[in-house]
């Protein structure tokens, strides 16, 4: 089983390169500059680990500026591949030439065998199981490199609109932020977990609980990912621990998703 992990933050690097288990770990572009790609990638390659890069979920004008002049570093890092959030960033990855593994993202949906082939001709090595498809629908879709998400927060909404300049009256990005995380309530009192990503200015509102899916290994594909985000350090140390235990159910309130019924 190849288990990659995703990080949003670099502060639970040094203990992903500890564990074994782990074969690839990816940066986030949020958060990770291409200035110190290629030094995180060296040290990840130095413990026989793969380094993946995530570009942002939106990408319009503003990530295009940032990235064009910054296109030699990407090519130069050393990293083993990209995942690609949108069509606009396949075109990225495909017009610069960047060398690796093209990894279409859950958002690139691949509902069916005819998207799947779709998103191949778009380029795609390796393709994430939609968070909408459950595991009959995975099952029967039988599409070679397919990487599943088992745990971590699922992004309910992106947005564009930004909160902080519509509540507050004004830019984070301009001062020199680069995230500011806050909580929101629905109407049922559901706390769900709302961010500013300033870099590129966009908005990320995650469920209200991670997804878990650590006890149903038997229906994985060959690839499978982990998401951390708030997790504090010694966490995704445990949540590999029960994976290879095949853990029960978490005690802590969790979702499926849709694995187990699928949408209408």
């Amino acid at each position: 089983m190849n288990i990659s992990v995703l990080i949003e933050e670099e502060r639970l690097l040094a203990e992903l390169l500890e564990l074994p288990e782990v074969s690839g770990i990816y940066l986030s572009a949020d958060r990770t500059e291409p200035e110190r790609l290629k030094n995180l990638t060296e040290r990840i390659h130095r413990v026989g680990k793969k380094c993946y890069y995530a570009f942002p979920f939106v990408f319009r004008g503003e990530s295009l500026a940032y990235f064009e002049p910054r296109v030699s570093l990407l090519a130069e890092s050393g990293c083993d591949g990209w995942l690609i959030r949108s069509l606009d960033e396949a075109g990225f990855v495909q017009e610069h030439h960047l060398p690796g593994e093209r990894i279409f993202d859950a958002g690139m949906y691949v509902w069916n065998r005819l998207a799947a082939e779709q998103m191949r001709l778009l380029g795609a090595d390796v393709l994430t199981v939609p968070y909408e498809l459950n595991a009959g629908e995975l099952s029967a879709l039988q599409e070679p490199g397919m990487e599943l998400i088992i745990y971590g927060r699922i992004p309910a909404m992106i947005s564009a609109q930004c909160m902080q300049k519509t509540a507050l009256h004004h830019c984070r990005k301009e001062e020199g932020g680069q995230a500011l995380l806050y909580p929101l309530k629905d109407r049922k009192g559901a706390e769900f977990l709302a961010e500013n990503r300033c870099r590129f200015c966009y908005n990320v509102i995650y469920n209200s609980v991670p997804l878990w899916l650590l006890d149903q290994r038997r229906k994985f594909p060959e690839r499978i990912r982990l998401q951390f985000f708030t997790e504090e350090k010694g966490e995704p140390s445990r949540i590999i621990r029960l994976l290879r235990r095949e853990a029960e159910k978490p005690q802590g309130a969790f979702t499926r998703g849709h694995f187990a019924r699928g949408v209408e």
